[in-house]
């Protein structure tokens, strides 16, 4: 936790956990558990899932059990990727903050398994309109194009998203697996380094940037047993060769040092291996918190028409009653 993010009263902190699940059937109910196990100590108001399994009817049974463990409802789920016996892989987000829209945002790739990313807007309880945005990009070393034209796509939605929203304070956020290294080109694009799929310039705030530990920064880490499965099922032989990396991400739209959307804290999640000698994935999970201070009523109507004395003095006492409650000392 950064010094500033200990001075921030806990009602102004929005928490947002990501997890890449790992589709993999083996274990995957003791898996779910243990998954259910770390957010019941989160307690995440918000809840970015990738590789999450749907049932051939497009249930989850998976998802139905995280939700019931936590208390979090799915708002917006769907599965994409075909697996076996009709069953698919796909993108979730769970909340339990009151739901404005939900759907699917399409990467402009529909020759890849993964073709669309899911977003939520959400009511946060100080006020700002959260637009949510759980992302799992293409993988493959030589598919960086391809998770670019995607990043493009997202953050061309996130835009149009952000402009609906204009008068109700929106805040973006933006979590998943990305597959991609930290100076690729999707995520110099995302912070102002390079242009998009379009050529275009757009800018975000990395959550690990600001609040990361360099000590925690590998998602995916080589002595995993999980992710040395994933390796071999992609034909590496010798999976502990490769090196630990960091490809998963937490992004909040626009220049947001100081303002609401700040990350301020920041952890790396679903690391426990103590029960079963096994983490509950082949990614580590992030949890990032980030500053939402009170957003400042609207003026009673019955002022506006009142003299400009009382309307004075109101406004006054406003801005002073708000000033106390975002105080960060």
């Amino acid at each position: 936790m950064t010094i500033v993010a200990s001075r921030i009263p806990a009602e102004q902190l929005l928490r947002v956990t990501t997890l890449n699940v790992n589709h993999d059937p083996q274990e995957m109910e003791r898996r779910t558990g243990m998954i259910c196990d770390e957010l019941s100590t989160l307690l995440p108001a918000v809840l970015c899932l990738q590789e999450v399994t749907f049932a051939p009817d497009g249930t989850s049974h998976q998802l139905e059990t995280i939700a019931a463990e936590t208390g979090l409802s799915v708002v917006s789920a769907r599965g994409q990727k075909q697996l076996e016996q009709g069953t698919t892989s796909g993108n979730a987000i769970l909340s339990a903050l009151p739901v404005l829209e939900a759907g699917a945002i399409l990467l402009g790739t529909p020759e890849f398994p993964i073709n669309r990313a899911q977003y939520a807007v959400l009511q946060a309880p100080t006020g700002q309109t959260l637009i949510i945005v759980s992302a799992h990009l293409a993988w493959g070393g030589d598919k960086e194009g391809i998770r670019l034209a995607q990043m493009t796509s997202i953050d061309g939605r996130v835009r149009a998203l952000m402009d609906r929203y204009k008068d109700h304070h929106p805040v973006a956020i933006l979590a998943g697996d990305f597959n991609t290294a930290p100076g690729s080109d999707t995520n110099r694009y995302l912070n102002g380094q390079g242009s998009g799929a379009d050529g275009g310039y757009t800018f975000w705030t990395e959550a690990f940037a600001v609040a990361g530990d360099a000590a925690e920064a590998a998602t995916v880490a080589a002595d995993n047993p999980w992710a040395q499965a994933t390796a071999r099922n992609v034909g590496i032989e010798y999976p502990e060769m490769l090196p630990d990396r960091r490809i998963d991400y937490v992004w909040t739209y626009g220049w947001a040092y100081g303002r609401a959307g700040c990350p301020v804290a920041m952890k790396r999640s679903f690391t426990d291996t103590t029960r079963y000698g096994y983490p509950a994935s082949d990614h580590y999970g992030l949890t990032v918190d980030f500053w939402t201070p009170p957003v400042l009523a609207p003026v009673p109507a019955v002022l506006l028409s009142a003299g400009d004395d009382i309307l004075t003095g109101q406004l006054m006492l406003d801005l002073e009653e708000a000033r106390k409650d975002s105080a960060l000392v």
